[in-house]
């Protein structure tokens, strides 16, 4: 089985939650591409805002918003637009004693070496996606196959709902593991979208790939054993 499947008919795809991940990735690959026109702004004042900025999470159909520092503010966790929009945080953590047996990843149904994993506050209390060359793609993951895995890995309980993911790496041999911003699960998505040529993806999507995690390895913070960070 190829480490990115082409299609999988087993899963359902992801309709409304990545639909702007083609802009999305475009604006985040700094130095590519023409230069812009226009200065971005901010989606809810207008405001110029620099190419490095905050997200906030739609939660009815999971669509990033890009804002200023003082919008950011205002739809923090102390802030007053809770309830429409979660503020995605920016900690990155890198997981070298994380725990999950093969037996354990195999349960999961995910049929693609790469995915990230998030609690939720929608319908589904637990979500799980894995990208493709069509998009992200939606696995079946039973709220008991997560909870063991907290229990196995107690830093998964302080994992921000909807906004923090846990993403998992074993394309090629790897075996890494990450407690990353949701935008950053968005944005690798929209990597694989744009870079995939022919059937098997091609020596740009696995470059962009590679690029995509020697980032957030080099942003993540080590937590060693199962402490909590």
């Amino acid at each position: 089985m190829p480490d990115i499947p082409i299609q999988d008919e087993a899963s359902s795809a992801l309709p409304t939650p990545l639909g702007a991940l083609r802009s999305f990735a475009r604006k985040r690959q700094s130095g590519q591409g023409p230069a812009r026109s226009q200065a971005e702004r901010c989606e809810l004042c207008s405001e110029v805002i620099a190419p490095s900025h905050s997200h906030l999470l739609k939660l009815s159909n999971r669509e990033l918003v890009c804002v200023c520092q003082p919008c950011s503010v205002l739809f923090s966790e102390q802030g007053a637009g809770a309830g429409k929009y979660r503020l995605v945080p920016g900690r990155y953590l890198a997981l070298p004693d994380f725990h999950m047996a093969d037996e354990q990843w195999e349960s999961l149904h995910i049929p693609v070496n790469m995915a990230f994993l998030f609690p939720s506050t929608g319908t589904k209390p637990v979500m799980a996606y894995y990208p493709s060359p069509a998009g992200a793609t939606e696995s079946l993951l039973e709220l008991e196959e997560w909870q063991t895995l907290v229990n196995d890995n107690p830093v998964l309980r302080d994992l921000t709902p909807d906004v923090e993911a846990l993403l998992v790496n074993r394309l090629r041999g790897a075996c890494d593991y990450y407690i990353v911003p949701i935008d950053a699960c968005y944005r690798l998505v929209g990597l694989i979208r744009l870079a995939w040529r022919g059937l098997g993806g091609g020596t740009e999507v696995w470059d962009a790939i590679a690029g995509f995690f020697q980032e957030i390895r080099a942003k993540a913070r080590q937590v060693r054993g199962r402490e909590d960070a």
